[in-house]
């Protein structure tokens, strides 16, 4: 790609045609606020159109804390993602097209070209083709195939998740978007770095037999036959759930009952009023439970939290749970309400199927 490097409005920018910055970059607060689809506290993404009616998310990360700071100043993240994607296209791997990226400072932000008619194949598994066999071995494969192009090329990606890979509506394309850890390897491809490419797989599990998962990398080859194939299906889930265990459970507990906004849930403020939400398994939010749609239970503040957590811990590592809270009130006067979906299509909206 041709890059011309320019300057506006204190951001260095490289991008190869300077067009696609027109008109919104020149009202970027009124922009980015209006048109933010996601955000957290470091990244906002929003969606902003060009003169030529070209459609773009642009990613706008700010670093929050002294760390973010520091790291930023040394490595800056939209460079990494613009250069990961780079290599993805360069190599034959579906990517998204980011024709370009940002610095003012510690600040980045990338602009990816907008892929239509798509979702993350996280929502596309647990929520479109929840109950159809057919599709979901369908999308197996495609993975399969996916992960497998990354092998013949050398090229690894340790972030690589069902987010991270958007397919379209009908099932018939995978992209993926937003790669930041993307080496090319010399050589082929160590055990290690094998299994992280199979990070996607490991989201799936509990939903399909892992010897189905084993087939589809061997029709695919991504192993050597089906032995490998077998063993390195088992290796990886058995590795994800010994870090959640292990490592991750003490951190993920911690956010689940600090954290205002992330990928597992949400905490809402109504006065003195704490409300803990639970996100849908594919990371959207849902409407606030209350008398009309959900069973309250009234229980203790100990068991409330240890309902919440309990069922974040199944949930992570894919084991069952008899009922799924969507939600946990903590009130000013020291009442506490578990709330749990009153209907069984209430389950399934949020992507549980118990």
């Amino acid at each position: 790609m041709k890059e011309n490097t320019v300057t506006l409005e204190d951001w260095d920018w490289c991008i190869d045609d300077e067009s696609r910055l027109v008109p919104w970059f020149h009202v970027l607060p009124e922009v980015e606020k209006k048109y933010t689809v996601r955000a957290d506290a470091n990244t906002r993404v929003f969606r902003v159109q060009d003169s030529q009616k070209r459609t773009y998310f642009v990613k706008h990360i700010s670093p929050n804390g002294l760390k973010e700071h520091l790291i930023a100043f040394f490595s800056t993240k939209a460079k990494l993602l613009y250069e990961s994607a780079e290599l993805l296209r360069s190599a034959g791997i579906p990517c998204a097209e980011y024709p370009g990226w940002a610095k003012n400072g510690t600040e980045s932000m990338t602009l990816s070209v907008e892929i239509p008619d798509t979702l993350t194949a996280l929502e596309y598994w647990f929520r479109t083709i929840t109950h159809n066999t057919a599709l979901r071995r369908e999308f197996v494969a495609n993975l399969a195939k996916l992960v497998a192009s990354y092998s013949y090329a050398s090229i690894v990606q340790r972030d690589l998740t069902l987010k991270h890979i958007l397919i379209k509506n009908n099932g018939s394309a995978l992209f993926i978007i937003n790669p930041c850890e993307v080496e090319r390897i010399d050589g082929p491809l160590s055990r290690d770095e094998q299994l992280a490419l199979l990070k996607p797989f490991t989201e799936l599990r509990g939903e399909i037999s892992p010897e189905t998962l084993s087939i589809a990398l061997l029709e695919n080859g991504f192993a050597e036959n089906s032995q490998d194939a077998s063993e390195l299906i088992h290796e990886v889930i058995d590795s994800v759930e010994e870090e959640i265990e292990e490592n991750d459970w003490p951190e993920i507990s911690n956010r689940l009952l600090t954290e205002e906004s992330w990928a597992l849930s949400r905490i809402l403020y109504d006065g003195d009023n704490v409300i803990h939400l639970r996100n849908t398994i594919w990371h959207s939010e849902i409407p606030v439970p209350d008398d009309s749609n959900s069973l309250a239970e009234y229980v203790s503040a100990e068991e409330a939290e240890q309902i919440w957590l309990d069922s974040f811990k199944a949930q992570l590592l894919r084991r069952h749970c008899p009922r799924v809270p969507l939600s946990w009130e903590r009130r000013a006067d020291g009442k506490n309400i578990v709330r749990y979906a009153a209907t069984y299509d209430g389950i399934l909206a949020c992507g549980f199927n118990q």
